[in-house]
């Protein structure tokens, strides 16, 4: 069966190619990008774009809270669990059986440690004391801190002392068995949200405001391992080969005054809203967290800062992380920083076992598990609603879930969900369309299957006017699209197993379709206007337009010109393939024309199907006559002659104008009113001071389509002697030819 489904899944590759002259258009979805916008129930989506069923989550203990924030198991294999929003440790026996183990003044217990021996300290918010649990179920307060509140508890190497990292202040205290406490390492953060601690002796610390992931020896000495691009480390996970560490940053930070940060932050923890909640571990690989985000990790070079700075050099990563992004980071002995782990929502908690890596995440509640030897990464379950507030690997090697919104426990089952869909969003094929085949690349087991059933309609949003589902749809290789012709689309996957231990896997679907054929648009045609522009070359035409197909066919041009008083139109050119053509009018009479440009698509259609779409453009000028100019005379103004000229174009507008005398330079020469503005100009010339004698003037000039015309004036200053005054006359036969 695999190899049936693989080489339906070549031909289906190879099909686009071969069908693009039919116009058949395809919606290929097999990457997790494909599937953004669907809606999964009881399915998941692996970071390859395969979806099979989801593992099973079964309920284990109704608890009457609305965060299940921190959850250990005594030697009993009871099950303690830290809940808001009434301050409440619950004691969940094997068999099920809850009771209330220890009910606090504050509204929050946030974070649990266990004990050597047996006995279990909690944290609470938001008036920061530290609760300890004796093995016989006896509870006191430890320590009352002068902080809001402990986010984070660790027990230190000698099973005795106890960490508590705090907020709003970014401080970590120490505190004896005796309840003695005082203040062991101090930040330049707000909130410590993560503790864990290795065999060496060493503390770790997560903080928000600058994400930083500090490790602090025994004798209180800081030093900054990285610090994240996103604002907050929630979850720490301290083994022998590294210590990971996961982001929960909000997709929007807030300005919040640390006196009133922390009450700040646990308001913001229903479904959708950004803020931090509780986050610890200890060196069981087990992690918890509460929040949502965005990150990226820093490379801590040797030199890496320690207590006196918080800001380390950002760690590489393959790309930086977008907003709402975070991240799940290892830091290797060595220092070295690599992503192991992003997801558009935030990392709340973190379990560790056998090389693979349990990721809980908000606010859709989604498991995620890392393959570490492989970098494979797959969803394998997901909460209807609620964020995976921490997680816990039990005695027997169940592995329990605590989630938010509401608090409740459920155990992940090794078994998978018996069915599931994948609903996609409605499918734009843009115009109404006929659909085709329907084809899809899957493994399926002897004891699974994969169904697809279909709907169309013309709203957006599916609504009662859409046709009913399809009947399923059972054969990968020769499905059809049995749905009505419509402009939208909308697939249903149906994964089923019969067997628990197995799973349908769906690699990808190909749905094909043909849409109505429209005729081009041509939206606009741009010719020069020669008396608006002055062109480099005005005997080459240079013609633009645009051109649009609805059905996104590639399209042809032709081009069509006419001469006012012309009856037909004269082709210039045909099957063009791009939007613009210079045309060398030299070849072609004076006058006023129009270009007509008509598109086709007929290289996307059937001879009989083919459509055209054509625009007239407005009119434009092609001149080739010089203009006209004529010159006299206007007298004397002393020893300078006045020379009057006027100049037409039948056309267009003149340009320039410049005269010489006697074969002298070339004078530039303006219109009487300053602009060359129309077709017909004035010119008035003052000579230099001329001696008695014949001259000859030429006045040329040019008009916008490069065309030049000239005139001329023969004219003779006679000596004062001869007459008193000096006269001037056109003299005919001493005219030059």
């Amino acid at each position: 069966m695999r190899r049936y489904f693989s080489i339906a899944g070549v031909v289906i590759l190879c099909l686009p190619a071969l069908v693009h002259a039919a116009k058949v258009k395809v919606w290929h979805h097999h990457s997790p990008g494909d599937y953004e916008k669907a809606h999964l129930k009881q399915t998941v989506l692996s970071n390859e774009g395969a979806i099979r069923l989801s593992r099973q989550l079964k309920p284990l203990a109704a608890l009457e809270a609305r965060h299940v924030w921190d959850v250990v198991e005594d030697r009993a294999s009871n099950l303690l669990v830290a809940t808001g929003d009434e301050g409440k440790i619950y004691r969940v026996a094997p068999d099920g059986k809850t009771t209330v183990a220890f009910s606090s003044s504050d509204s929050q217990v946030l974070c649990l440690a266990q004990a050597a021996d047996g006995t279990v300290y909690a944290g609470t918010g938001p008036s920061g004391q530290v609760v300890r649990l004796a093995v016989d179920g006896a509870a006191s307060v430890l320590y009352k801190t002068p902080e809001s509140y402990v986010w984070s508890l660790a027990m230190a190497h000698d099973g005795k002392t106890i960490y508590a990292g705090t907020g709003p202040k970014g401080k970590i205290y120490e505190i004896a068995a005796d309840g003695k406490a005082r203040v062991f390492y101090t930040t330049r953060q707000e909130h410590i949200l993560a503790l864990a601690t290795d065999a060496q002796g060493f503390l770790y610390a997560g903080t928000d405001k600058n994400g930083v992931v500090y490790r602090i020896d025994a004798a209180g000495k800081g030093f900054v391992l990285c610090t994240t691009p996103q604002a907050e480390v929630r979850s720490l996970v301290v083994t022998p080969d590294g210590v990971y560490a996961g982001t929960s940053s909000p997709t929007r930070r807030r300005g919040v005054s640390s006196g009133s940060e922390g009450n700040s932050r646990l308001s913001l923890a229903s479904p959708g809203s950004a803020g931090a909640f509780s986050a610890s571990s200890n060196g069981d690989e087990k992690v918890k967290g509460k929040g949502e985000g965005v990150a990226t990790a820093s490379s801590p070079s040797a030199s890496a800062a320690s207590d006196s700075s918080d800001r380390a050099s950002p760690a590489s990563a393959p790309s930086a992380p977008a907003s709402g992004e975070n991240s799940l980071y290892r830091i290797a002995p060595d220092g070295t920083v690599r992503e192991v782990f992003r997801e558009k929502a935030m990392v709340l908690s973190v379990l560790r076992h056998g090389g693979r890596i349990y990721i809980g995440t908000g606010m859709e509640g989604q498991l995620f598990e890392v393959d570490e030897a492989s970098k494979e990464r797959s969803e394998i379950a997901r909460l209807d609603h609620g964020q995976i507030h921490c997680l816990l690997r039990r005695q027997d090697g169940a592995i329990v879930l605590g989630t938010g919104d509401p608090g409740k426990l459920y155990v992940l089952e090794e078994k998978y969900a018996p069915s599931g869909t994948v609903l996609s969003e409605a499918l734009d094929a843009k115009l109404i369309s006929k659909w085709g085949s329907l084809r899809w690349q899957a493994a399926a087991p002897s004891g699974t299957s994969v169904t697809v059933s279909v709907r169309s309609g013309n709203t957006p949003e599916p609504d009662e006017t859409w046709s009913n589902w399809s009947a399923e749809q059972t054969d990968a290789a020769q499905a059809t699209i049995p749905a009505p012709t419509a402009r939208f689309l909308q697939y249903r996957v149906t994964l089923a197993s019969d067997n628990p231990q197995l799973t349908p896997v769906l690699h990808s679907l190909a749905l094909r379709y043909m849409t109505t054929n429209q005729a081009p648009e041509v939206s606009s045609v741009t010719v020069p206007d020669l008396d608006a522009a002055n062109l480099d070359n005005p005997k080459k035409i240079r013609f633009k337009w645009t051109a649009t197909d609805a059905n996104e066919d590639e399209l042809t041009y032709s081009l069509y010109v006419r001469k006012d008083g012309w009856k037909n139109w004269i082709q210039l050119e045909e099957d063009m393939d791009h939007p613009d053509f210079e045309w060398d009018t030299t070849t072609t009479p004076s006058g006023i024309y129009r270009l007509k440009v008509v598109a086709s698509d007929r290289k996307d259609n059937a001879p009989e199907d083919t459509l055209t779409g054509q625009r007239i453009s407005a009119a434009f000028v092609v001149a080739h006559e010089a203009p006209t100019v004529t010159l006299k005379t206007a007298g004397m103004d002393g020893d300078r002659a006045v020379i009057e000229a006027t100049a037409t174009d039948s056309l267009v507008r003149l340009t320039s104008a410049s005269y010489a005398i006697n074969g002298k330079k070339w004078e530039n020469i303006f219109p009487t009113d300053g602009l060359f503005d129309s077709k017909s100009e004035s010119f008035r010339v003052k000579t230099d001071a001329l001696k008695p004698g014949t001259y000859v003037i030429v006045l040329r000039v040019k008009d916008a389509a490069g065309n030049t015309g000239s005139g001329d004036l023969v004219f003779t200053i006679k000596p004062k002697a001869e007459k008193g005054v000096a006269q001037i006359r056109r003299s005919l036969d001493d005219k030059e030819p």
